[in-house]
């Protein structure tokens, strides 16, 4: 959907993954935003024998020097680490921090999944200050959401970070990594307090937002931010709108890349709009 070979500048960085390039995993500092679907054959990715990233003693597992945000869209998938599995549905949601893992499809139909990925450098290496784990603290709402801590799981529920209004309006604060990325183990939840538009320490952030129907016009605001968003529309119909053109209709299951310019995004259905988006700071933060 989105490549960015290096650390962004400007909102204007990143575009189309070079066709030469062959390696799945961006650079240190780079960014990719990928759309899978898995087929239910039983097969695993298998790695070159040279690679490093891929045990060869145990088909499918590999890892990677990254922090992927994974967003499970349809089908079921079993995600197995190290000394922990769990089973994966449409809507929950992965956090994973440079862990040995495989992917296997649960039943008949293909799973697809959503999948950004943001390079670090070599593992457990960071270039520069780390700011750490800061915790991923279960909450009461939100969606699902695991994130995996050496080898197994260290959360698994709702995040501590989502908060819902009398009127519906829910924002779950899937990740922050507090800092641009140096390493795969560094992030976690804010404060409540610390709750924000932009990524906290210009680095990323990863949150989910329901706007419901009786709520359209309250949070159709127009707002900016100097961040690259990745947005996929999870559930309803919206109007993008960006000043001085139409609107841009959207429904589930498309995708919009969003650099910097001033928007606001208004739920035109009956039901609730939820949108899930990846804001990734720029520049020196």
């Amino acid at each position: 959907m989105w490549y960015v070979g290096q650390r962004p500048a400007t909102v204007d960085d990143g575009g189309e993954e070079p066709d030469d390039r062959k390696d799945f995993v961006p650079p240190p500092g780079g960014i990719s935003w990928r759309l899978f679907t898995l087929k239910p054959s039983g097969g695993k990715a298998i790695g070159p024998l040279d690679d490093p990233r891929f045990d060869q003693d145990r088909v499918g597992f590999h890892v990677t020097p990254t922090i992927d945000f994974i967003e499970i869209i349809s089908g079921q998938i079993r995600l197995e680490l190290n000394e922990h599995w769990v089973e994966l549905a449409a809507g929950d949601c992965v956090i994973q921090r440079g862990t040995w893992h495989r992917w296997i499809v649960i039943g008949d139909d293909p799973c697809t999944f959503s999948a950004t990925m943001l390079g670090v450098g070599m593992l457990g290496v960071g270039d520069g200050a780390d700011p750490g784990f800061a915790g991923a603290s279960v909450g009461t709402v939100g969606p699902r959401r695991i994130v995996t801590d050496g080898d197994g799981v260290c959360a698994d529920g709702p995040p501590a970070t989502a908060s819902q209004s009398d009127g519906g309006l829910l924002t779950a604060e899937l990740w922050h990594t507090f800092a641009p990325v140096v390493s795969e183990f560094q992030g976690g939840d804010a404060p409540q307090s610390e709750m924000q538009l932009n990524p906290p320490g210009g680095g990323v952030t990863w949150k989910q937002v329901t706007i419901p129907a009786s709520m359209a016009d309250q949070a159709a605001l127009m707002h900016q931010t100097p961040t690259i968003d990745f947005v996929r529309i999870a559930q309803g119909t919206v109007d993008l709108e960006l000043p001085g053109q139409p609107p841009t209709h959207l429904t589930a299951g498309d995708c919009v890349i969003q650099r910097g310019t001033e928007h606001a995004w208004r739920n035109t259905g009956d039901g609730p709009f939820t949108l899930s988006a990846v804001m990734i700071g720029v520049g020196d933060g």
